[in-house]
């Protein structure tokens, strides 16, 4: 019986976003054998319908004649066959939670679902007592895991539409858009295609350091395989597997076929003294290209807090690619028949490589167009929210009122679909700052680094909210924090706009001209920062200079005035709004028309 293969020695993390990036491991599977996961057939359950039934399907669990009539078992579960029955139902429940919780971290979920469900005759409140749990942290870790278990069975039955044997007719396209078995059969050469998104990271090189530095070395791969495993829509092969390839002549064309995956992730550590230096490599395990590289530099200190850093750098960088070259693919080999996940690959692409209204605009389209063929995508409801919420809060928005009820309406979908994903809370606190709630937004935001500390945009929309909150002499240690955590971040241009804000409105103004600029340099074409400048510019007594960027602005963001911009004003904290007076006189003497 085929289960998701959540390895033990990856984190499975607290939130639906883990359970969208299944981990398997290829290691027994036949060479050109593509990953298999549990095959239930959704397409005719609606997704609330599908909770449901799985939901029932584990209260029934040792009711035989219940399960057989369950929706699970009376639509198909395809890798158990035509005759697959209530036995077969129980058992794949029982390992699939076994395995998706086999981690030390998620010990407590999975003993709540073991001792609710598949022990007999025990009620909650004796589950809660012998897991000395209140009743209400009991109830709450039986939702979490509920929920959990059916998104992963969800996603991994939508990812893996997997069909061994191809009819000879021409292709089909389903209802939702896509052509039938487009995920697992290569429609150019017949042969099984592996998951988009799919890579294996192998183990780093040690060059040059001493025998003991290995465990270390071997940290980064497990470290860095777990961090790409919680990026959105990717699967990464176990490290237990990718260990076989140590030491070993490396064909990444090889790899790919034997691994049935799409990507390799090749890299090493080098240390000299007090420095060491981490090399990276992409490669397109098709053609064998190079498709990114990274190479840079660290003061060797905490082998832990360097490892995090490191890991968590690369991942972010790694994942931004591999949406990149998905794209590209995509666009080149099926681009008539672009199904939900390629249409919104196509939207982060753009989105990421260039921030701009009118980038704003058009990744957006890309994820409507997704959604219309499947309403569930969560990343494609986060683009919708995230696109319109970075017009809105750039003052560019023509119906400010609409556009946050449109990304309210795309978050809170996306928080119900996926209630522990970090990067939803981040969006809907993004909604909230929007609304004029910059309390309940920061609040969004702690959740978010309470489910993924490493999650550098939470660490600077934290600052950013301190900033609206009167406290704008917190904000640099915030924003600096995701900086660290990630150097090349598409956002940090935005970045250095909320330090520049904050030592701004702190009377800093030499300060806030030096963030400034350092945002406009990275991205000339976010009219916020063109204007930040303005107004910070015309306070320094640069008048000239400040008339300049003024007009640049006002051609990027045409409807800016100060009275939209006062009248948007995100807090009525009276610090912040005092504060805010300072900077208004800029922005005149700087030239922005008044309204």
């Amino acid at each position: 019986m085929m289960i998701p293969a959540c390895q033990p020695g990856i984190n499975a993390q607290d939130g639906a976003a883990a359970l969208e990036r299944p981990i398997f491991d290829a290691q027994d599977m036949p060479p050109a054998a593509a990953p298999a996961a549990p095959m239930v057939a959704t397409s005719a359950l609606a997704y609330a319908d599908f909770v449901a039934a799985v939901k029932d399907a584990l209260r029934d669990i040792h009711s035989p004649d219940l399960l057989s009539r369950n929706p699970l078992l009376l639509r198909g579960i395809s890798n158990l066959g035509k005759s697959a029955g209530p036995q077969e139902l129980k058992a794949l429940l029982c390992e699939t939670v076994g395995t998706l919780f086999g981690n030390a971290r998620d010990e407590k979920l999975r003993r709540v679902l073991e001792l609710t469900y598949f022990q007999p005759a025990l009620k909650q409140e004796v589950v809660a007592h012998r897991l000395s749990l209140s009743f209400g942290t009991y109830r709450r870790h039986l939702g979490t895991a509920r929920d959990r278990l059916a998104r992963w069975l969800w996603e991994s039955s939508r990812v893996l539409q997997a069909q061994p044997e191809l009819p000879s007719t021409p292709e089909t396209p389903t209802k939702n858009g896509e052509v039938e078995g487009e995920t697992a059969i290569s429609h150019v050469t017949g042969e099984p295609t592996p998951p988009r998104l799919s890579l294996v990271v192998l183990p780093f090189m040690n060059i040059g350091g001493s025998a003991k530095d290995d465990h270390f070395v071997d940290g980064i791969t497990e470290t860095l395989t777990t961090d790409l495993a919680r990026c959105s829509g990717v699967w990464a092969i176990s490290r237990s597997t990718a260990l076989a390839y140590k030491g070993k002549p490396i064909d990444t064309r090889q790899i790919g076929r034997e691994l049935g995956v799409r990507y390799v992730l090749e890299g090493s550590v080098q240390t000299a003294g007090e420095r060491t230096r981490f090399n990276a490599q992409l490669v397109d395990a098709e053609s064998g290209a190079h498709l990114w590289a990274e190479r840079f530099d660290k003061r060797r200190t905490n082998l832990l807090d360097m490892q995090d850093e490191v890991t968590t750098r690369l991942a972010h960088e790694v994942h931004i690619e591999l949406i990149a070259a998905e794209s590209r693919r995509a666009a080149r080999e099926h681009p008539n028949r672009l199904d939900a996940v390629d249409h919104t690959l196509h939207g982060w692409a753009a989105w990421y490589r260039h921030r701009s209204l009118e980038a704003a605009r058009q990744a957006r389209r890309f994820f409507e167009a997704a959604l219309r063929l499947d309403e569930h995508n969560v990343d494609a409801l986060l683009g919708v929210a995230d696109t319109h919420m970075s017009e809105v809060n750039m003052y560019a928005s023509d119906d400010r009122a609409g556009q946050i009820r449109a990304a309210e309406a795309a978050a809170t979908k996306a928080l119900m679909l996926a209630p522990d994903n970090a990067d939803a809370h981040v969006t809907y606190g993004t909604v909230l700052y929007a609304m004029c709630a910059p309390e309940r937004a920061l609040r969004e935001f702690k959740l978010a680094i309470g489910l993924d500390g490493n999650l550098a945009i939470a660490h600077a929309y934290l600052g950013l909210m301190k900033f609206f909150l009167g406290r704008a002499g917190e904000t640099r240690a915030h924003v600096e924090e995701a900086i660290r955590l990630s150097p090349r971040d598409p956002l940090l241009f935005r970045w250095h706009c909320f330090i520049g804000l904050a030592d701004i409105y702190l009377g800093r103004v030499v300060h806030g001209i030096e963030n400034m600029r350092k945002s406009v340099e990275i991205n000339p074409n976010w009219g916020l920062s063109q204007f930040v400048l303005a107004g910070a510019l015309a306070l320094a007594g640069l008048l000239a200079e400040a008339a300049e960027v003024c007009a640049t602005a006002r051609r990027l963001v045409p409807n800016f005035t100060i009275a939209k911009y006062r009248a948007e004003a995100i807090s009525d904290n009276p610090v912040y709004l005092a504060q805010r007076e300072y900077f208004d006189k800029g922005l005149r003497l700087a030239g922005v028309p008044e309204g």
